[in-house]
């Protein structure tokens, strides 16, 4: 994917934040911190996912839970409404809908989560 460049400035101690933690996951400063600021606008974009390491690298999951995004579709298409869907995990309908826009917006990112998971 094409990418442009774009720059900021941070406080001298959030920067080395960023480089150690850059360093413990053996990647260039410019990438963890291109991640970061992905993430935090997906976050904004979509209330309720967040991102964590998984076996197959990043995958978006719903915050305060342990389930991911691809695991909330899978019950959907099985439950086939958002109300059964949102009582099976004891949810909100609307962070249901939430985890439901996120996979759609991504659905190709879905596939390769959960085939990770299986993999893995």
């Amino acid at each position: 994917m094409p990418t442009i460049v774009q720059s900021c400035r941070i406080e001298e101690g959030h920067a080395a934040l960023l480089s150690r933690q850059a360093k413990r996951r053996h990647l260039e400063v410019s990438t963890l911190s291109s991640l970061y600021l992905k993430e935090k606008a997906l976050e904004e974009e979509f209330p309720g996912i967040g991102f964590r390491d998984s076996v197959g690298g990043r995958e978006a999951y719903v915050q305060g839970h342990r389930v991911a995004v691809w695991e909330v579709v899978d019950v959907y298409r099985e439950a086939k409404t958002i109300t059964r869907t949102a009582d099976h995990f004891r949810w909100t309908p609307a962070l249901v809908r939430c985890a439901l826009a996120y996979a759609k917006m991504f659905a190709k990112e879905m596939v390769q989560q959960r085939e990770a998971e299986a993999a893995g």
